[in-house]
């Protein structure tokens, strides 16, 4: 495959680390995990990008425990930036005899381990605790007023055990931390949790879960289950634990944050096969941007998930005047409906235009209609602190999706510009950008079409090979 980081084909995560990664940055820490070993205390740190690798082998691993329990490469444990402006603590079991969390079995999975957790690798026990707290993290799931300091709360739903463990929040709805007890040892999930309205029709509550519920695709974010009470909606659905897109290309190490060719085909390849399987179904997303999709679990060539249906629409082939979606991943015949109410719009198309604008971001850095360099502006993300991580995730929001006129009135007057520098080499992919991003509807490429462009087909065996054997050492 093309790229820099690709020999032979596009590897899966590495379960090998870097030993020159023991080495942490006292000012980039963000969560230590504490342990005891004959009498005397012993600190791990975790630092943002430099994941702690604990198991047998000294070569390997950033921390040693002599335990013949334990695998060689026993478990990796990544700090992932949040999109709340804090961060969470992923553990990815890479073992022969698993590892227990708080007394749960884990096995082959990834799992989010929360401040308090208690993590037990062999004989050896480690509790985690972070440094860095999102500010949503409440006394009760709903209180009003964040009290990051409190201690953990649960609720009950049905067979689940939610958290006050808050993984995202948006303007209706929160994303919390869940345990499904169904399972020999509990199953962790997130809950997405819908307050009602008093003057909301449920049945348009109910339009994501319907939408939700009749899929069944590995790119695409699971729902295990929906509860209600008088109060809230909550939909139970697949945990993913390494952030989202957005988080993972602005804080890239790359130059100007942006990622390698080979990289950026495993995972335009993974979206475009989800927008494939939707769009043959007829429905559109109508949200397509990298916020919207899910690292599955942490590491370089990530699994990725596309999540987030509030607006996803049935009978996607149908023109539409209810224009919906983040305005600055918008085509042109969006911005147009938007402003002219007599003028339509159709869901399909759209979703092909937000997707060549992705594949622009994964490639240039920044967005084609926002001539602003983000990563230059907010500086150098390795030398940054963990306190500069909110304002960091502010800026550079702001940076990727106003929805001021300027952007809007660039979507609609102006071609989209490939700069020498990053592009000349890329020819496929710019054939494959420029169709995704053609002006009008009916002249831009199909998702059928991006999948049979050359740029993916060169490599379509060996990225096939790849997205299988990851979807089934997943399990799922």
């Amino acid at each position: 495959m093309s790229g820099t980081a690709c020999s032979t084909h596009c590897p899966l995560p590495q379960s090998t680390p870097d030993p020159s990664q023991r080495t942490v940055d006292a000012s980039t820490i963000c969560a230590k995990l504490l342990t005891t070993v004959e009498g005397r205390k012993e600190v791990l740190l975790l630092s943002i990008d430099k994941p702690l690798t604990i198991g047998r082998n000294p070569v390997a691993c950033s921390y040693v425990v002599q335990d013949t329990t334990v695998s060689a490469i026993h478990c990796k444990i990544y700090a992932i930036r949040s999109s709340q402006g804090g961060i969470m603590v992923s553990c990815q079991d890479l073992s022969s005899n698993g590892l227990l969390l708080n007394g749960m079995r884990i096995r082959k999975t990834c799992v989010l381990i929360r401040d308090g957790d208690f993590l037990q690798i062999g004989s050896r026990k480690f509790r985690c605790k972070h440094t860095v707290k999102n500010e949503d993290q409440r006394l009760h799931f709903f209180d009003p007023t964040p009290q990051p300091d409190s201690p953990s709360r649960t609720k009950v739903i049905g067979q689940y055990i939610l958290t006050n463990h808050c993984l995202g929040s948006g303007s209706f709805a929160t994303v919390h931390l869940g345990l499904d007890t169904t399972y020999r040892s509990s199953k962790q999930v997130a809950c997405k949790i819908i307050k009602k309205k008093k003057d909301a029709n449920m049945d348009k509550m109910m339009k994501e879960v319907r939408i939700l519920k009749g899929l069944n695709h590995p790119g695409i974010n699971r729902v295990f289950d929906v509860h209600n009470d008088e109060t809230f909606l909550y939909i139970f659905l697949q945990l993913c634990t390494g952030g989202d897109l957005f988080s993972y290309i602005v804080h890239h190490r790359e130059p100007e944050s942006r990622l390698n060719e080979g990289e950026t085909k495993y995972i335009m390849y993974q979206l475009l096969l989800g927008l494939k399987y939707l769009h043959e179904k007829h429905i559109s997303h109508r949200d397509v941007k990298p916020e919207n999709v899910l690292l599955y679990s942490p590491g370089r060539y990530p699994r990725i998930q596309l999540a987030d249906f509030g607006l996803a629409r049935r009978k996607s082939y149908q023109e539409t005047f209810n224009v919906c979606g983040t305005v600055s991943y918008l085509p042109p015949e969006g911005i147009l409906a938007l402003e002219n109410k007599d003028m339509t719009y159709i869901g399909m198309p759209a979703d092909c235009w937000s997707a060549g604008l992705m594949l622009y971001i994964m490639l240039a850095g920044h967005h084609p209609f926002d001539y602003g360099d983000p990563a230059a502006e907010a500086g150098d993300a390795e030398e940054a602190t963990v306190e500069d991580l909110k304002s960091w995730e502010e800026k550079l929001s702001l940076d990727y999706i106003r929805n001021d006129r300027k952007v809007r009135r660039r979507i609609v007057d102006d071609a989209v510009e490939l700069s020498a520098g990053i592009w000349e080499h890329l020819n496929d992919a710019q054939t494959l950008c420029l169709g995704l991003l053609a002006f009008y509807a009916e002249e831009r490429w199909t998702i059928q079409d991006a999948i049979h462009s050359q740029w993916i087909q060169s490599d379509i065996d060996e990225l096939a090979e790849a997205y299988a054997q990851r979807v089934s050492a997943d399990g799922v």
